[in-house]
């Protein structure tokens, strides 16, 4: 096996005239491009750095100017490779070394911050993106390098390229689509990488040079297909940090509502192009770019003024890359601008939620083929396009359908396939996961955004009850507990009960928790009190909540809500629907104690009357129960009735089986020890068996 040997930067330096010996420097450039990370020494690395970065400096006689393109980009490639490991690259850190690659990245920086004579290549040349790249790599290395990028006026540029203007704000004409396909998502790990916790960035792109129209604008024309995910990803992040970290003002404006999230109206528009991604992706996999679509939405609240956006449902057309159209078009944001205020008009009021049920009727086939869904009124169909020079295909606004069901369905679609491929029934959230599969980090945000949904919308709160809980749910013991039942409602109950994963045990409970208005009593009533009883007590309910009568709707003619359930359902009668239910279990309690005892066998009634006599005694003869009562000398006796109730009162019930339940668990885990060490006992003498042997 041969040993690789050490590069040396020498061997690069020696090259006396490296603008004409083409040949030495190609060679050397790529014995640096293909090296081991071990076959250079940090030492060697800064020395190969500065040697190529010297290369690529202003200068009338430097060499890069006069190398071809090949080479050129062979340089800034060698600089990419050394950049990748962090030690022996500090020296990329420099103003001077910065300004050299902001140069040759053609980013709209100011020219005194390069102070090259030579103009730079097109943006979406090959060169620019290498360079692109050698920045995204040091921001992601180096936060000094963030701290340094961003005070060199790398957020103002960033924003500028994104909407595809130069230094002196004129439109850029770009290049293939594919090229700027790799730019856009360079440009977007920038965005990305220069605004976090950088409120200051984030204003400057926000206010100064209007980036949230250029990220709507590149959301609404980049085609949702995979070779663009990569892309769509990173302008999802930048888009979820401009929202994050923008400086809102203290003090309450017209602009923003009262609510615990901060929010600008300008950022309105972001709404309706990542809602048409949401439903444009056909995966539901909880991986970029719908884990970033995810994240987006949860940033967005659900005021009242885009609640229609968020009950629509966009129907995009083929969407093309427009790579020649500049996204500040004021006339193509005037249609989107125009779309979402006539959408606010359509705003449903409560006396219009009655008439939900007769759309979601249709809610199986609701996420199917847009061309089967009723236009929206408000859905304007005027094209829009750029008022730049170029001529590239006109843009479309989307039309869009009114749909609330389309939003929680699809989520729950998706939190279905989670669980279908990562955790499939029977097996338990608590059990083991797939190595490298983080529950609290993917599944927490789908149902924070689920819960802020239902509580934000009556008219997704009735979808996602009539869907996890409908009134034709099958709550025979039969069936099974609700827990241990294949579907959402069993995988969302499940989750409430696991003791690994606190968030996503706690977001799911929330989740039920808004479906049912919070009320605990109706919480119990349709999970029962076994399923509900950590979330209760986390929110200060240590007991069973009292029970609620509610009167039965007294119009015979509304039409019933029919929803296609997310759980295994029967059909069931009225008489079946109102039969009680047990309040531990939620499951229906059809058969009174009169009549179970009418089922009984002479024999059985014996063994139970038997238990009975022996709990009695039992309970006679515990301390607890023979207590006296009364002033001293009273030597009544409290009865059992009494005693109980009062344990009851005081928690001392809970305590006990807090108590029993600890002590089950340290017995387990004392037996499940022993197994453990019984087994490396076991492995050792069959080592020191075969050891023998050998």
């Amino acid at each position: 096996m041969s040993i690789s040997r050490p590069i040396l930067a020498s061997k690069y330096t020696s090259i006396v005239n490296r603008s004409g010996r083409l040949d030495e420097v190609r060679r050397e450039l790529n014995v640096v491009i293909n090296a081991l990370p071990t076959q250079v020494d940090p030492t060697e690395r800064e020395l190969y750095l500065n040697a190529i970065l010297g290369d690529l400096d202003q200068g009338e006689d430097a060499p890069w100017a006069v190398w071809p393109d090949e080479v050129y980009i062979l340089a800034l490639t060698a600089i990419k490779s050394l950049g990748r490991n962090p030690v022996g690259c500090e020296t990329l850190l420099s103003p001077h070394h910065l300004a050299i690659l902001l140069h040759h990245s053609s980013l709209p920086i100011s020219p005194s911050t390069t102070l090259f004579k030579q103009p730079p290549r097109p943006p979406v040349s090959s060169s620019a993106r290498e360079a692109l790249k050698i920045l995204a790599n040091l921001l992601v290395l180096h936060a000094a390098g963030r701290n340094r990028f961003a005070a060199a006026g790398g957020a103002k540029a960033v924003a500028r390229a994104l909407a595809n203007k130069g230094i002196e704000g004129e439109d850029l004409i770009l290049g293939e689509e594919e090229e700027n396909v790799e730019r856009l998502f360079l440009l977007g790990r920038l965005g990305f990488l220069v605004t976090i916790e950088r409120p200051k960035a984030v204003g400057i792109m926000v206010d100064e040079e209007d980036v949230v129209i250029s990220l709507v604008h590149h959301l609404s024309t980049i085609a949702p297909l995979p070779t663009n995910y990569a892309a769509l990803s990173e302008l999802l992040k930048t888009v979820n940090n401009v929202v994050r970290f923008y400086p809102y003002p203290n003090s309450t404006s017209s602009s923003s509502t009262q609510s615990e999230d901060p929010w600008d109206e300008r950022f309105d528009v972001l709404l309706f192009p990542v809602l048409c991604l949401f439903y444009a992706i056909p995966t539901l996999d909880l991986s970029p770019p719908l884990s970033h679509i995810t994240h987006v939405l949860l940033s967005i609240p659900f005021h009242p003024r885009i609640l229609p956006i968020w009950h629509s449902i966009p129907e995009t057309p083929s969407p093309a890359t427009s790579s020649n159209t500049s996204p500040t078009s004021p006339y193509s944001m005037k249609g989107l601008l125009n779309k979402i205020s006539n959408m606010s008009s359509l705003s449903p009021s409560s006396s219009q939620l009655s008439q939900l049920s007769q759309e979601r009727r249709k809610l199986s086939g609701s996420l199917g083929s847009p061309g089967n869904r009723p236009k929206s009124p408000s859905s304007p169909s005027s094209p829009r396009t750029s008022i730049s020079s170029s001529t590239g295909p006109p843009n479309v606004v989307p039309t869009s359908v009114y749909d609330p069901s389309g939003l929680p369905i699809k989520l729950l679609r998706i939190f279905d396939h989670f669980f279908d491929a990562y955790i499939p029934y029977p097996r338990k959230p608590d059990d083991q996961l797939p190595q490298g599969l983080v529950l609290e980090e993917m599944l927490p945000p789908l149902l924070l955004l689920l819960t802020r949904a239902a509580s934000s919308s009556e008219a997704i709160r009735l979808v996602l009850k009539d869907a996890l809980l409908p009134s034709t749910l099958d709550r025979s013991s039969g069936a099974g507990p609700l827990e241990a039942r294949k579907g959402t409602l069993g995988n969302i109950l499940r989750l409430m009960g696991c003791a690994g994963h606190p968030q996503t045990k706690n977001t799911a409970g929330e989740l039920m928790w808004a479906i049912c208005k919070g009320d605990a009593a109706d919480l119990c009533v349709e999970i029962g009190y076994g399923n509900a009883a950590g979330l209760l007590f986390q929110k200060g309910i240590s007991g069973p909540p009292p029970a609620k009568i509610e009167e039965l709707p007294s119009d015979e003619t509304t039409s019933p809500i029919t929803v296609q359930p997310a759980t295994p359902t029967v059909a069931t009668t009225f008489a079946d629907n109102s039969a009680p239910r047990h309040p531990i279990t939620g499951l229906k309690d059809d058969s009174s104690s009169a009549q179970r005892l009418d089922e009984m066998t002479q024999e059985q009634k014996e063994r139970e009357a038997e238990r009975l006599f022996v709990l009695f005694d039992r309970m006679e003869k515990n301390p607890v129960i023979s207590m006296k009562s009364g002033e001293k000398g009273d030597e009544k006796k409290k009865s059992i009735k009494e005693i109980m109730r009062e344990k009851l009162e005081s928690g001392d019930v809970t305590e006990w089986e807090r108590k029993d339940e600890l002590e089950e668990r340290r017995r387990v885990e004392e037996e499940e020890r022993r197994e453990e060490e019984e087994a490396i006992r076991e492995l050792q003498e069959y080592k020191s068996r075969t050891g023998g042997q050998k």
